[in-house]
């Protein structure tokens, strides 16, 4: 009988726990491995039982950390309020010794609060968001006292910092800001100003198309909002050099600011706050709250403000005043009459000249905006500030007269032509000084610009505006409809851009390995081996 040892990882039995005294050998290269099953740990909650006792099977698995010789787990990089380390996963029922490595993320010691609840939501969103090729992949998790969760699971050296709370993720290589910038491997930056902006094109949608579709498959079949979309978040397994069908996998991560819309079967995921990073966050995240001036009447549903400068309210977006529990949604918002309509009577009593706040409702439309910001990024070759691109659209943003000239398209195609005009400018006879317009001596066309200086293309920059400019007719996107489907529009668009450049979408993976090296043949010396000995 083979002896029990502690087992001090994780386990996961795809229906049910192992009899009590049940021990399951491991066979290694250096010598059998038993996890045993019983009174070391928790069983697993028994199955749902199908048409009977017999209608299932079992198969289990167990995960634990890979540490270094000082007994320290390896850490592949670290968030707001988790780590991730190299962990291993164990096939039990295999035939043979199958381990494979994978990403063990846990939350960190000391997180309270939101970001504690936000590591809990993103175990349901994540397992919500399962089944899409480009969404990383969720092999199990668990907390302290969970089923199948040794106390032990976390190494000793780590235990100071780590709470045993955790998620098992498949195991990539790095992410996109890493790849862009080397962080991790400096011989595989992929430096895009190094090459034509034909070629980068390609590059770029190889990156970006991937997490459109995932974005598209989360926002319309899962109703899901992942809401910090960026480099950081997006991660990559490089194909294999030494093999010519090897393609780079492209999978979007990090679903802890996510948001599940309401169902009968999920409560709704309303923080206070919606954190993001500066440069791919949308308005609404940027400015998520904010404070106005206001008179209330008891009774009304209408809520008169005083405030001259351009005010971005919109449906859904919730109204409040300060120090008061009660809060409206709002239906509409009149910025020339300056009146806010609720979703129903105000119920409190009366207050004049008093602070309200304004809570900026955070969807689909801020991921839409956020594809468009990592689109521009990474066409100007990991050089240009999306955040200095949305200023410059901000007056045209805010530019509400309902005219013919009010459309993102007649907005870009204005901008190149004068852009035209600055860069070849002609000569008058008289003056011979460049015939530009006045007003457009101070024009600045620095933000359609690469890292290199080259014109970005109209027809991408196109793309670029429909995705963060909103409220147009042309826009993929209301700012304020959270149920939008504009996410399909945007990835047709991107899919255009292939044929724009002359390549068929369906064989766009045949150029996606361009590393590969196919394998030298035979030497002089091993041909003159196999001839002598295998003739």
């Amino acid at each position: 009988m083979t002896e029990k040892p502690e087992f001090t990882g994780a386990y996961d039995s795809m229906t049910m726990a192992p009899p009590e005294e049940f021990v399951v050998e491991v066979p290694t290269d250096e010598a059998p491995v038993a996890f045993a099953f019983g009174s070391q740990m928790t069983p697993p909650v028994a199955p749902m039982m199908v048409q009977g006792n017999d209608s299932y099977v079992t198969r289990n698995r167990v995960w634990s950390f890979v540490v270094d010789e000082t007994g320290e787990p390896i850490e592949l990089g670290a968030g707001r309020f988790a780590k991730a380390y190299l962990g291993e996963e164990r096939w039990l029922e295999s035939k043979t010794a199958l381990r494979r490595p994978v990403a063990i993320k846990c939350l960190q010691r000391g997180v309270v609060g939101d970001d504690l609840m936000r590591f809990q939501l993103e175990k349901e969103i994540l397992e919500r968001v399962q089944g899409h090729p480009n969404i990383v992949e969720l092999l199990g998790s668990g907390e302290a006292g969970s089923p199948g969760c040794s106390e032990a699971f976390i190494p000793p050296a780590a235990r100071d910092k780590l709470v045993n709370d955790f998620m098992i993720l498949e195991l990539l290589d790095l992410s996109l800001e890493e790849r862009l910038k080397g962080a991790r491997h400096k011989r595989r930056r992929d430096d895009l100003l190094a090459v034509s902006m034909s070629e980068r094109i390609f590059r770029v949608l190889d990156y970006v198309l991937p997490v459109a579709t995932a974005v598209e498959y989360a926002h319309l079949v899962r109703n899901i909002s992942h809401r910090d979309i960026k480099p950081a978040n997006i991660l990559i397994k490089l194909p294999d050099p030494a093999l010519r069908g090897s393609q780079m996998r492209v999978k979007l991560a990090d679903f802890n600011v996510s948001k599940l819309a309401p169902e009968a079967d999920a409560p709704p995921t309303r923080f206070q706050s919606v954190p993001g990073t500066l440069y791919f966050q949308s308005p609404e995240q940027e400015t998520n709250t904010f404070e106005l001036l206001v008179n209330c009447t008891q009774g009304s549903p209408e809520v008169e403000f005083f405030e001259d400068f351009y005010i971005d309210i919109f449906k859904n977006d919730t109204f409040s005043l300060f120090n008061r529990h009660e809060q409206y949604s709002i239906v509409a918002a009149d910025r020339v009459h300056k009146k806010i309509l609720l979703d129903r009577p105000f119920a409190e009593p009366d207050e004049l000249n008093v602070r309200g706040r304004v809570l900026k409702a955070v969807g689909r439309p801020a991921d839409i905006y956020s594809l468009g910001a990592l689109l521009y990024y990474l066409i100007t070759g990991a050089y240009g500030n999306p955040k200095v691109l949305s200023d410059s659209f901000r007056r045209f943003a805010e530019y509400d007269k309902q005219d013919d000239s009010n459309t993102i398209a007649a907005y870009i195609n204005h901008e190149y032509a004068t852009i035209q005009t600055m860069r070849a400018p002609t000569k008058t006879e008289a003056q011979g000084a460049p015939d530009v317009a006045f007003e457009d001596r101070f024009f600045s066309y620095k933000q359609y610009l690469d890292g290199n200086g080259e014109l970005i293309d109209s027809q991408i920059m196109m793309i670029v505006a429909k995705a963060m400019i909103r409220n147009k007719p042309d826009s993929y996107c209301l700012s304020y409809d959270l149920q939008s489907t504009g996410i399909s529009a945007l990835v047709h668009d991107l899919l255009s851009l292939y044929v724009i450049y002359g390549v068929d979408p369906n064989a766009r993976l045949a150029r996606s390995n361009e590393n590969y090296h196919p394998p030298k043949g035979p030497g002089p010396m091993r041909r003159a081996f196999d001839k002598f000995f295998f003739r």
